[in-house]
């Protein structure tokens, strides 16, 4: 998977651009402020139809301009894609090889991305519902199946809460939502024991090899109920044992929504010990882990993005994050100096100065 081209307008500080990435190693170098973590955004953004820095679109969009245009030409083995989205005051326009669409699921695994940026070491600290999103962020990149089961429960659940919040309620009736809420749950819960207990293993292996030190990794995921034969019935037996505290607070409080995910070094939650020097090679090693999987599931390796990490990296690390990324992965890089990137690697180099970006003739 890579992108072939990219073009931007009016896109943050970025008038215009239309790059070709004929190479997968790319690297975006500059002073800060000049617009490389710009450049990731707007990659980041054909992946998800979302921005990992900010909530609200119109902040893409450059100041007292109606519109801003986030388009590429993504190949995907043997296929190609035209991706093309345009913000505005009046909300997201996409299309895909020049036909409109209004569902962003279509997107699904059209441009898988992988980002590590600074931000991800607040993982650790975020509240679970964040840690929730992040996971089913990454994991709605493996599978099509996961996402329409999280729609399926986000839906059960809301209309679940609507209904205890009636005066007057149909016993059996609210049964046979919780009935459908704990089915579907279910699902999404042996899915997620699933995805955590394999990416314990590959996070394991990567961490060592980036730090340099033989600590256990586990990946503790906390669910209402124990991961089982009988799950289900177990699931479905414990809401209806908090239905008169469901009554009550008119909300209901057990079932996936309250799930949790607990990175562990030695057995000791991250939070608590870790230096921010291991949480990011923590975090570095569960990204390379997100790449592994995508490539076991989808036979070919995402695109990866690596904003603003190797100046907070010794010359050690740098070169073993090198040594992590595979030939055959389109990869970008930003950075404020070019020589932190140490590697003999054919790559191209992309210079920012206040918005305008310049190939550098290597």
């Amino acid at each position: 998977m890579r992108i072939n081209n990219l073009t931007l307008r009016k896109f943050r500080n970025i008038d215009f651009c239309e790059l070709e990435f004929p190479k997968n190693l790319n690297i975006f170098v500059g002073d800060n402020g000049q617009g490389k973590t710009n450049l990731i955004e707007s990659i980041v953004y054909l992946s998800s139809a979302r921005s990992f820095r900010v909530s609200d679109d119109k902040v893409l969009i450059q100041h007292n301009e109606p519109f801003c245009e986030i388009s590429a030409l993504v190949r995907r083995k043997e296929d190609q894609s035209r991706i093309r989205f345009v913000l505005s005051d009046a909300g997201k326009y996409l299309t895909l090889n020049n036909q409109v669409t209004k569902r962003l699921s279509t997107l699904m695994g059209l441009c898988n991305v992988v980002l590590f940026n600074p931000d991800d070491l607040n993982f650790f600290t975020y509240a679970p519902r964040r840690r929730r999103r992040e996971i089913d962020f990454e994991m709605g990149k493996l599978s099509q199946n996961y996402v329409e089961h999280l729609s399926r429960a986000a839906k059960l659940l809301n209309e679940r809460n609507a209904y205890l919040k009636q005066s007057v309620y149909d016993a059996d009736y609210l049964g046979v939502l919780s009935q459908e809420l704990a089915s579907v749950s279910a699902v999404i819960m042996k899915q997620r024991y699933e995805f955590v207990l394999r990416l314990q293993e590959l996070i394991t292996q990567h961490y060592q090899f980036l730090s340099d030190r033989e600590d256990i990794i586990t990946f503790e995921y906390k669910s209402p109920v124990p991961i089982s034969n009988t799950l289900e019935e177990d699931l479905l037996k414990k809401m209806m044992d908090s239905l008169q505290r469901d009554r009550d607070f008119r909300l209901t409080h057990v079932g996936i929504h309250r799930d949790d995910f607990i990175l562990k070094i030695n057995d000791v939650p991250v939070v608590e010990v870790s230096s921010q020097g291991q949480r990011r090679m923590l975090m570095l090693a569960f990204k390379f882990a997100i790449v592994d999987l995508i490539h076991e599931k989808r036979s070919m390796y995402p695109i990866l993005c690596l904003d603003d990490l190797f100046s907070e990296l010794d010359e050690t690390r740098r070169v073993r994050v090198m040594e992590l990324i595979h030939v055959d992965m389109q990869v970008f890089i930003s950075t404020t100096d070019l020589s932190f990137i140490n590697t003999q690697r054919d790559r191209d180099v992309f210079r920012l100065i206040e918005g305008n970006v310049q190939k550098e003739v290597i």
